[in-house]
C-alpha cells in the first residue's frame, strides 16, 4: 500500500484514495481537505459547516450518521416540549423572556451540527473505511467496495434527505398551530388593571352632555347681620348635582378566568359570545379604552379552581378561538 505524501491534501495517496471513494466526487471537494487536517492533528475537532447547520437532520441522513441524527432528533422533541411548556403553563414569564429562551434554543439546535458535524462526519468515514479494508481482499478491492457503496446511497440519500426535510416541515407546522393561540394571546395588547376599589365592578356609567347646576353661593355669619338673615323668606337651599364618577375599566372578576380576546367590532364580540354561550360557558364582557380606540373585551369566567379555568380554556379552543387563563 502506498503511504507517500503525494496527495494534494496532505494525505498519504493510499488514505486519500479511500477517503475520497467513500466521500464521492462532490463531497471529497468539500470536505476531504477537512478530513485530512484532522488525520494529520490524529483527532476531529470543531469547525463550523454551514450546511450541517442548515441541513440538520437531512445532511446527517444523507451521511448516513444515524446516531447523531437520532440524538439531534431526540434534542429537538425535548426541546419542542420545553418550549410548549414554556409558551403554554407560564402566563407569569415576560413575553420577552420567553421570546429570547426560544431563539436560544433554536441557535443551540443549528449549532451543533454546524460545529460538529465535520467531526461525526470523520468518525462515520473512518468506520467505514476501516471495514472495506477489513472486507477486501486488496486495497484496490476496498476502494471500488467504497465507491460503489456510495454510487449506490447517492440518489437514496438524496431522497430520504428530502424526506426528512418534509416531515420536519409538516412536523413544525403542526406544532406551529397548536403554538399559535398561545404566540398570539402573548403578543396580544394588554391594557394594565386598574387599581381601584371594589366598587369597581359595578357598570360603567352612561356619559351624558354636562349640564350646569346652580352653585349655592356660602355666606359667612360674620358678614350678613342677624335681622337680614331673619327677615329672609326661608325656601330650600338647592341640592348640589349629584358628582358622577369617572369612567373607569372594569376590574378582572376574583377568581380564575380565561381570557378570549379584545375586539375593535362589536358584531365580532357578539358571535364570540353567542358561540361561547352556546357551549355553555359563563361570559363576562365589558369596553375598554386603548389607543387603538374603543375595544370590547371577552373572557369566560370565574372560576373557583384553576382546573376549571384549564377545561374552560380547552373548550374555547375547541371552538377555534383564542383562550388564555389568568390568576386571580
Amino acid at each position: 500500500m502506498d503511504t507517500g505524501q503525494d496527495d494534494p491534501t496532505g494525505m498519504p495517496a493510499s488514505a486519500a484514495s479511500l477517503y475520497r471513494a467513500a466521500l464521492g466526487p462532490a463531497g471529497a471537494i468539500a470536505y476531504l481537505p477537512i478530513i485530512a487536517r484532522f488525520e494529520e492533528r490524529g483527532r476531529s475537532a470543531m469547525v463550523w459547516n454551514t450546511r450541517a447547520a442548515l441541513g440538520q437532520l437531512a445532511w446527517l441522513v444523507y451521511w448516513r450518521l444515524w446516531s447523531a441524527a437520532l440524538a439531534q432528533a431526540g434534542l429537538a422533541l425535548a426541546a419542542t416540549v420545553a418550549l410548549g411548556w414554556l409558551w403554554t403553563r407560564t402566563d407569569g414569564v415576560p413575553t420577552g423572556i420567553r421570546v429570547g429562551l426560544t431563539a436560544s434554543v433554536l441557535v443551540l439546535w443549528c449549532a451543533l451540527p454546524g460545529l460538529w458535524g465535520m467531526a461525526w462526519l470523520h468518525r462515520g468515514l473512518r468506520d467505514r473505511v476501516a471495514a472495506a479494508v477489513a472486507q477486501a481482499d486488496s486495497f484496490q478491492d476496498a476502494v471500488e467496495r467504497l465507491g460503489r457503496t456510495e454510487y449506490g446511497w447517492r440518489v437514496s440519500g438524496m431522497v430520504a434527505a428530502a424526506a426528512t426535510l418534509v416531515v420536519v416541515a409538516l412536523l413544525s407546522g403542526v406544532i406551529w398551530q397548536q403554538w399559535r393561540p398561545s404566540l398570539a394571546e402573548a403578543v396580544q395588547f394588554q391594557p394594565p388593571a386598574p387599581q381601584q376599589p371594589s366598587s369597581l365592578d359595578s357598570p360603567l356609567p352612561v356619559a351624558t352632555p354636562a349640564v350646569d347646576a346652580p352653585v349655592p353661593t356660602t355666606v359667612l355669619p360674620v358678614q350678613v347681620p342677624v335681622e337680614t338673615a331673619a327677615a329672609m323668606p326661608a325656601s330650600p337651599a338647592p341640592a348640589p348635582p349629584p358628582v358622577e364618577p369617572d369612567p373607569v375599566l372594569r376590574s378582572r372578576p376574583r377568581g380564575f378566568g380565561v381570557n378570549v380576546g379584545m375586539f375593535a367590532r362589536e358584531a365580532n364580540a357578539e358571535r364570540a359570545k353567542a358561540r361561547l354561550l352556546e357551549a355553555g360557558l359563563p361570559v363576562l364582557d365589558d369596553p375598554i379604552e386603548s389607543a387603538r380606540g374603543p375595544l370590547t373585551r371577552v373572557r369566560v369566567g370565574p372560576f373557583e379552581r384553576r382546573e376549571e379555568a384549564e377545561q374552560a380554556a380547552a373548550k374555547v379552543r375547541a371552538l377555534g378561538l383564542e383562550a388564555r387563563v389568568y390568576v386571580p
